[in-house]
């Protein structure tokens, strides 16, 4: 009797352990998913603009962010609740945010997705944010375009210049093109694009070929690219591009040279056909 009792209270007792242990692990999991309502409460927020302004620093890329908020956003955050902006594509594997007033990363697989922000954070109607994107080393083919471009069809800009006379080349495709003195998405106008330089204020420098790009476009091509090109670069490329032309030029110049010789010499012929015509007339007239 004595034995059964204490069996009976040690399977209790290890049943109590069980319970307990899974208790813990639930609670354990759980915790992140409880945490998860806070950042899908928050309203996605369409931007009406926003400009993008790069700085080569040690490492990588400084990125000086605005997006430019509806007219209409500061009044409806009176109810207190955080909006969220969300970007076309998530940004390059280990960018990161400066911390600001008001303003939180989201994260997603260990990548930037959005930035959550409250009304304290708008000044006027822009949000402003600092971004850092790293790069392993200049020279490389492409790198990806670490911009924080907003979700959705609002015209936004990306300006190239990088300071110091180095520039952001955009890697254009079906979805871009390159147009006199910047690059846009087929079919954007110029009052568009007058109205995302408004909006922000935009100065863009001779010769820097500003992008101005559309949330929707970066997500068809799922994120953009471009390189790091320097003065010495663009130098060496300059006189790639010369004497290329010049190739092509002296290669012009032998085609035309050669049709025309060879149009000289149907001429020549036809020319000594005709005489020879005019010298057979003339013996037939004679022998008649």
């Amino acid at each position: 009797m004595g034995r059964s009792l204490v069996r009976f209270a040690v399977i209790r007792v290890v049943f109590v352990v069980i319970l307990t242990l899974v208790a813990m692990v639930g609670s354990a999991h759980a915790g992140p998913a409880a945490a998860l309502p806070s950042v899908g409460a928050a309203r996605d927020v369409r931007v009406a603009g926003g400009v993008f302004k790069p700085t080569r620093v040690d490492g990588g890329i400084r990125w000086d962010a605005r997006w430019i908020l509806p007219p209409e956003t500061h009044s409806e955050m009176a109810d207190g609740e955080p909006r969220i902006i969300l970007f076309a594509v998530p940004l390059p594997e280990g960018e990161t945010l400066e911390l600001g007033p008001g303003t939180i990363p989201v994260v997603k697989q260990g990548r930037l997705v959005a930035i959550r922000f409250d009304r304290d954070a708008i000044d006027g109607r822009t949000i402003h944010a600092v971004l850092h994107q790293r790069v392993a080393h200049d020279g490389a083919p492409a790198v990806p375009i670490g911009a924080p471009i907003a979700a959705g069809t609002a015209v936004q800009i990306v300006d190239a210049d990088l300071g110091g006379s180095v520039l952001l080349e955009i890697e254009t495709a079906a979805v871009l093109e390159r147009r006199l003195g910047h690059v846009a998405p087929p079919g954007v106008g110029n009052a568009a694009l007058d109205e995302a330089r408004r909006l922000t204020s935009f100065d863009a420098r001779v010769g820097s070929a500003p992008l101005y790009v559309r949330g929707d476009d970066v997500k068809t091509r799922s994120g953009l690219t471009g390189m790091i090109v320097t003065p010495r670069a663009r130098g060496r490329n300059g006189a790639i591009a010369v004497a290329a032309g010049f190739v092509a030029l002296v290669a012009a110049l032998l085609v035309a040279m050669k049709r025309l010789r060879h149009r000289a010499s149907i001429e020549h012929a036809d020319a000594v056909l005709a005489a020879e015509v005019d010298s057979l007339d003339a013996l037939h007239r004679r022998v008649r």
